[in-house]
């Protein structure tokens, strides 16, 4: 039987001799091509709806492996017995899914040997949760299906693990957070301007704001250049009036009215600096930046793409619309944002950078 690349890559974390459950079957593909490979000798074919459950009957009558399987329908590991499985795998759910099957079934999920998790979203709540719960993450893998680029989870229930992150002492998080501190002060000059970060991040923040905004109005007909706004512009924004008279105004005068505009402080930086490394760190994992997966640089590409699609969304203002009051509205409610992000991606080159 073939299978696509995510779901070879799923198949190929199950150890040898197991007996699994495949919790949200659909057609029972990895369950019956482990069988047909002699890799596993019993499998539970688990799923929520009567149609899914039904294709995979199909499947298991077609390839004549109905005497090592035992369909069931029911939510989650919920249709699992204790000690009837050694390994479980759910694959194709939201993370927050994912996660809530597991809580559903907590007890049972501490004594598998392996649970094998592929979030097709919000893999960092999932991370959040094991983390959180004693589940020890003791691999993470990328796989690319298509134009697509998925994480598949490897996680053991470790009750010292819990001990050690009592009273929220996660030292991993910790570990995690030195080191992307590392990267600020080994590589920040390569990528901002001064040897002080907070104050490299808050001139990259001014600066990655002025260029869309820029950006924004050079692709307004009414611009003359790159460095001139139109007559309506400049007569909104109470320039002087030689200039107005020209049509004209020089980018650093722009660049200086935004960042006194949307100027933010070292305390609002370190805050953001400190929440955003947090996040991260279940986004994109130490484990899987350690391992240089082959995958990882293209996988931060993506990210770093998003924040800037956002911020470009965030901060989008035509020519027309660019004066006090629109100023005014994007400093209350999307200049808290946009730094937030800015300062996501700052990270996120870095460690692109790093893992070079």
């Amino acid at each position: 039987m073939k299978l696509t690349p995510r779901l070879k890559y799923i198949s190929e974390l199950v150890s040898d001799g197991k007996k699994i459950a495949d919790i949200g079957t659909d057609h029972g593909y990895i369950p019956i091509s482990l069988l047909l490979d002699k890799k596993i000798s019993f499998a539970i074919l688990s799923d929520i709806n009567r149609g899914p459950l039904n294709n995979a009957k199909k499947e298991v009558t077609k390839n004549n492996v109905q005497n090592y399987v035992d369909l069931r329908l029911g939510s989650g590991m919920e249709t699992l017995r204790d000690g009837e499985v050694d390994q479980v795998i759910i694959a194709g759910m939201g993370g927050i899914l994912i996660s809530d099957i597991i809580e559903k079934k907590i007890e049972l999920s501490k004594n598998l040997d392996k649970l094998i998790l592929q979030p097709m979203q919000a893999p960092e709540e999932l991370r959040r949760y094991l983390s959180k719960n004693g589940f020890k993450i003791i691999d993470e893998h990328f796989v690319r299906e298509d134009h697509r680029i998925y994480e598949i989870i490897e996680a053991v229930y470790d009750k010292e693990l819990l001990t050690e992150n009592q009273d929220d002492e996660d030292f991993e998080q910790k570990k995690y957070t030195q080191y992307i501190y590392s990267l600020f002060k080994n590589n920040g000059d390569k990528f901002i301007y001064t040897s002080s970060y907070y104050e490299n991040i808050k001139k990259k923040i001014n600066h990655i704001v002025k260029n869309h905004i820029l950006k924004m109005v050079n692709k307004n007909d009414k611009i003359v250049n790159d460095n001139v706004f139109d007559e309506n512009i400049i007569e909104r924004k109470a320039i002087d009036e030689n200039i107005i008279k020209e049509n004209a105004i020089e980018e650093n005068t722009i660049e200086r009215n935004i960042i006194e505009r949307n100027a933010i402080d070292e305390n609002t930086i370190k805050k953001n600096l400190e929440n955003e490394i947090s996040k991260l760190s279940f986004e994109v994992s130490k484990l899987m930046i350690a391992k240089r997966d082959k995958l990882l640089e293209e996988f931060l590409e993506k990210k770093i793409y998003e924040c800037e699609s956002i911020v470009s969304k965030m901060i989008g203002i035509n020519a027309k619309d660019l004066d006090d009051t629109t100023f005014e509205t994007y400093n209350e409610n999307v200049k808290s944002k946009v730094e937030q992000v800015v300062i996501r991606k700052i990270i996120l080159d870095l460690l692109k950078y790093d893992i070079k």
